[in-house]
């Protein structure tokens, strides 16, 4: 491995990033040699789907100090690269970028997230990142050209930083799990109710897909918890993956009425009935799958499904009222979502 040149390094330390960059790896031709550098969250994600991480890392316990010897190895490491693509959600990504700013190679920060504006701590981190780069690439073509927001009402300055639209969003495995809701849902639903050892009398599954931030487990996850106390449906909680070794989420559930999933994502996706979140980047995936979709929280967020009216934001008991029980009509979010066809020649233009 040591006598590889790799020309492409991406870094993630996020799960959702990694997933875009494992169909990268995936789909982009055998002559682009990339080295994988991932830790937590990111590193499941490609082990997940079989694909060899090069140099697998863990911030676990690290001191400041450690962090950025650390980012430096890293940096090192992707010196005889041309292009480094970085996440941009946790604070590293900003030493790994500072880092490899003193090599001659273009470092590009990849924003993964649908939304201009995300709460709860990303957008702040994310800006940091942003700024510490060279180029900026959204996954979201649409937000290369509209302002996007460090705070609410605060731009960020991106000086001459190019921002490209790439134009990507993991809409097969939308397709994929919208077809398994109707090949696969009742196989894996008596799967869950054995799992968790209960007993299958056509009960409602709502499940709940978590956050990983201090807005979320202070203020959203308290609320929802407030809200659902008195539901007739099994109420599952799919912790974000980042979530789960604190288990700051989990730690709230003072009894059995909330169930802590012990099944996939992608299986919790199928078997719900309806899908409830406060801020996921998954959220137009839940729509774009077919499944009843509903944000929940201390306050509305006006995300791309609340501010296109394809899901209602519910804030107070009163408002599960407006609980949907059908599917939306999704035509125009792929526009929303700023989807190109061209999208895998525009990284090979980066890339080259």
């Amino acid at each position: 491995m040591s006598n590889i040149i790799y020309p492409l390094c991406i870094i993630a330390c996020h799960g959702g990033p990694a997933d875009h960059f494992a169909t990268f790896v995936e789909i982009l031709p055998s002559k682009h040699h990339i080295a994988i550098h991932a830790s937590g969250p990111a590193l499941k994600k490609f082990q997940d789907r079989n694909i060899p991480v090069q140099y697998p890392f863990s911030l676990d316990g690290l001191s400041p100090e450690q962090e950025n010897r650390l980012a430096q190895e890293i940096a090192d490491k992707c010196s005889h690269a041309k292009v480094v693509i970085s996440d941009l959600g946790h604070t590293f990504c900003i030493k790994v970028q500072r880092a490899l700013a003193e090599k001659s190679l273009t470092r590009i920060a990849y924003y993964d997230n649908p939304e201009s504006f995300v709460p709860g701590g990303y957008s702040a981190t994310a800006a940091k990142v942003m700024i510490a780069s060279d180029k900026i690439l959204f996954a979201n073509a649409n937000l290369a050209n509209v302002p996007i927001y460090q705070a609410p009402g605060v731009e960020v300055d991106f000086g001459n930083r190019e921002k490209i639209g790439l134009g990507y969003y993991p809409s097969t495995q939308a397709e994929s799990i919208k077809h398994q809701r109707k090949t696969s849902q009742a196989k894996i639903r008596a799967e869950f109710f054995k799992k968790h050892g209960l007993i299958d009398s056509g009960q409602k599954i709502w499940v709940y897909f978590g956050g990983n931030n201090e807005e979320y487990f202070e203020k959203a996850f308290p609320a929802f918890l407030d809200i659902i106390s008195d539901s007739s449906a099994i109420v599952v909680l799919q912790q974000h993956p980042g979530a789960k070794k604190q288990n700051l989420d989990a730690a709230q559930i003072k009894n059995n009425k909330v169930i802590i999933s012990k099944i996939s994502s992608d299986d919790a996706q199928i078997i719900a009935d309806l899908a409830l979140y406060y801020q996921t980047s998954m959220a137009a995936q839940f729509a774009l799958a077919g499944i009843p979709t509903a944000q929940i929280g201390h306050k509305s967020y006006s995300d791309i499904l609340v501010k296109n009216k394809l899901c209602p934001s519910i804030s107070c008991e009163t408002d599960l009222a407006k609980l949907p029980e059908e599917p939306v009509k999704t035509e125009n979010l792929n526009d929303q979502l700023g989807i190109q066809n061209n999208w895998l020649e525009i990284l090979e233009n980066i890339i080259n």
